[in-house]
């Protein structure tokens, strides 16, 4: 199966690794930037100055038609994230760690699309008319990106069926991280992740009453996939796993708040400001109503797969909801913590198909808990050439393009509304 073959690719990363776009946008190279001389950490204490590291992401498509047949028999998407230059010297072990694992992932769907090519044409052949597009699609999101660490969610498939895994980077040595080396004591990990399935599964619901403790014991800790988080860490189980197939993949994060003292400190400390990159119609849990309780958050939308379009845009939280009727060609959320404490969601909008793409910004407050739109604008992420864009790391500092305006700002701040506002202390032209 190609969920099973992925995982094993997956597991041979972990060990070696031991469109054109807006026509409006410029290309700038981004500064290092940093938060407030120091951050509060989970158990109140402070770390020294954290810093917020500059990526990019890259988009990869491919398509292949039978001759002039109107129908497409292979459609291969993905993304892909590597360090930004403008830091490569300063982090140099981080940078190769992440180029290493790009030319293995680059390398995965190559294989795989040439491998749906030969098979999809087989069976086009055999049956026209029954014949369905082959698709592969696997999306890149980066969950953490400072001076202390860098995690990368891996988010393979379709809603119907996906898989996550999750590369834990230490920014200084470059080395994959372990879950005991964020976790001073992993065997406590199985009766809080039982805690939190169970409260939102049901109690009448039993898996039995072991499965996720067996499951624990019984899997190897390479093959468990979590993301060190802002806030966290984020564990993801197959639909099976841990809970009855029909309640999907299950997710559950532990908080550094809620247990201070089960997570290396090192890891605990993280700025105070900062961006998280989310993945379409999968819960994001975090403090969005200040009670250091973690909610959650999910961005989906209708897809329609004939168009490749969506057509609808829904948000919900645990005290509120939103829905609008939207027309795109792709959606992605990102959730924005400020420095002062509010959380905002950014959703970027693609309104026009690769060839085109042109964005439009959506921003929406999370203030205690209730999703309210503040604007909505014609702006998108920095392009920097070759389908290549910069991702937003930092509220601060966002590299972001006025798709108006040749030659607006590029650095911009997000204001006590939500908006992006231009930086005036680091203006780029």
């Amino acid at each position: 199966m190609l969920m099973d073959k992925l995982k094993r690719i997956i597991g041979i990363l972990l060990v070696l690794c031991f469109v054109v776009a807006f026509t409006s946008c410029g290309e700038d190279s981004p500064q290092e930037v940093t938060t407030n001389e120091t951050t509060q950490t989970a158990g109140n204490e402070t770390s020294e100055e954290i810093t917020v590291l500059s990526l990019n992401k890259e988009y990869i498509s491919y398509y292949d038609w039978y001759e002039d047949y109107p129908i497409m028999l292979v459609r291969s998407e993905y993304t892909d994230v590597t360090l930004d230059k403008s830091i490569e010297k300063k982090y140099p072990l981080l940078a190769k760690a992440l180029t290493e694992t790009s030319v293995m992932r680059k390398r995965t769907m190559e294989e795989e699309k040439d491998n749906f090519i030969v098979t999809a044409t087989e069976e086009f052949m055999n049956d026209s008319e029954a014949f369905s597009t082959y698709v592969s699609t696997l999306d890149v999101q980066v969950r953490r990106a400072d001076s202390v660490a860098v995690s990368i969610l891996e988010d393979y498939g379709t809603e119907s069926s996906r898989s996550f895994s999750g590369l834990n980077y230490d920014t200084e040595s470059g080395n994959l991280l372990a879950l005991s080396d964020a976790v001073t004591d992993v065997s406590k990990i199985p009766e809080i992740v039982e805690k939190v399935i169970m409260s939102r599964i049901g109690e009448e619901e039993p898996f039995g009453e072991t499965s996720i403790p067996d499951y624990f014991k019984n899997t190897p800790e390479e093959d468990i996939t979590w993301v060190l988080e802002y806030n966290g860490i984020t564990f993801y189980f197959e639909p099976g796993a841990v809970a009855p197939t029909n309640f999907g993949i299950q997710i559950a994060t532990v908080t550094f708040a809620e247990y201070p003292d089960l997570f290396n400190k090192k890891y605990t400390a993280v700025p105070d400001a900062y961006v998280v990159s989310l993945p379409l119609s999968s819960p994001f849990f975090t403090d969005i109503t200040g009670d250091k309780r973690a909610d959650e958050l999910s961005v989906s939308g209708n897809y329609d797969p004939d168009g490749r379009f969506y057509y609808t845009l829904g948000i919900n939280s645990e005290s509120s909801s939103y829905e609008v009727d939207w027309f795109a060609y792709g959606l992605n959320p990102y959730y924005v913590k400020t420095a002062d404490g509010d959380s905002f969601l950014y959703v970027f909008s693609e309104e026009s198909e690769e060839e085109d793409r042109q964005m439009v910004l959506i921003v929406l407050s999370l203030k205690d808990g209730d999703i309210k739109q503040v604007s909505e604008m014609d702006m998108g992420l920095l392009y920097r050439g070759n389908n290549v864009f910069a991702l937003p790391t930092d509220p601060d500092n966002l590299l972001l393009c006025d798709s108006n305006d040749n030659y607006s700002d590029t650095y911009f701040y997000v204001n006590r509304n939500g908006i992006p506002t231009a930086n005036e202390q680091n203006l780029t032209r």
